[in-house]
Formats: C-alpha cells, sequence, structure tokens
C-alpha cells in the first residue's frame, strides 16, 4: 500500500513540474525578453505612432480645440507652433530623462552602488524633471496670452473636463 501511495505521489509531483514548465516558465522566460524594437520608451523616442498618424491626431485635436473655444485661424496657427516648438524640444528632454531614470533603476538594483553615483543620478534626474517642469509652465503662460478671457475660462473648464476623463476610475457614466 505505501509503494503504491508513494508512486501516486511522485506521479503528481512529475506532473505538477511539467505543468509548471509548459505554464508558468513561458511566462518568465517572455516577461524577461527585451520588446521587440528596444527595451522601451528610452529606446523608441518616436514612440509608438508613426509622424503621418501624429500629424493627423494633432490635426484633429487642434481642430475640435479651434472649435470648442472659438478661436481664430491666427490663434490657432499660434498655438500650433508654439506647441510644436514645445513637444519638439521635449522630446529631447524627455529621452535623456527616460535614460537617466534607467540608469538610477539600475544603479538602485545594485547592492554594490557607489552612494555617490546614485546621488549623482538622481541630482540629473531632479534637474531634468525640473526643466521639463519649467518648459511645460513657460508653453502654458504663452499659451494664455494668445487667449482671450472668455477663451480663457473655455480652456480651463476643458482641461478640467479632460482631467476629470482620464483620472476616473472605473465605467464612465
Amino acid at each position: 500500500m505505501k509503494t503504491y501511495t508513494g508512486f501516486r505521489t511522485t506521479r503528481r509531483l512529475v506532473i505538477a513540474g511539467v505543468l509548471w514548465v509548459l505554464m508558468v516558465a513561458p511566462i518568465g522566460i517572455a516577461t524577461a525578453q527585451p520588446m521587440a524594437g528596444g527595451r522601451g520608451p528610452c529606446d523608441r523616442p518616436e514612440g509608438l505612432l508613426s509622424p503621418e498618424d501624429r500629424q493627423l491626431i494633432g490635426d484633429r485635436m487642434m481642430q475640435r480645440m479651434q472649435d470648442r473655444l472659438g478661436l481664430t485661424q491666427e490663434q490657432a496657427t499660434e498655438i500650433r507652433g508654439v506647441l510644436r516648438s514645445q513637444r519638439d524640444q521635449a522630446r529631447g528632454e524627455m529621452q535623456n530623462l527616460c535614460e537617466a531614470r534607467e540608469e538610477l533603476r539600475q544603479l538602485l538594483g545594485r547592492q554594490d552602488a557607489d552612494p555617490a553615483a546614485v546621488k549623482a543620478v538622481t541630482e540629473r534626474v531632479k534637474v531634468l524633471q525640473g526643466g521639463m517642469l519649467d518648459r511645460r509652465v513657460d508653453t502654458y503662460l504663452v499659451l494664455r496670452s494668445k487667449l482671450t478671457p472668455e477663451q480663457w475660462e473655455k480652456w480651463r473648464a476643458l482641461r478640467s473636463e479632460m482631467r476629470g476623463r482620464f483620472h476616473r476610475r472605473g465605467p464612465v457614466s
């Protein structure tokens, strides 16, 4: 009787091991492999969209903003230029920030990392984040100067509506 029970237990362990190898191990292997096209956003500064897709989305968003805020064609052209300039400058900064964050993540993952090196990279991340915040505020101020007081109030309401849409949890009602 004991032999049969031992055989059954061994068989169950072997089956569990085979199932683990077939089901769980591939998940670990797949997550350990780098994504196609590189490690992530640091290796893809152009993003997931093609330049043509990005242009179409930008045109549609600008048209919606022009309609909802009642922008003149001149205002729309000026705002588009401001946003394009800000985006082009931010793209390089974002790439640098991404690389600095990755370096910091790797340093923090090593137990033997030099604390001075960790502090230096942390400081670099802070400077890059601060520069991006400054640029965002400057862009905000320029946009505000291009709008009338009525358009500005509509802009604020639109931003508040969008913020609620993207930060909401659960189904949209």
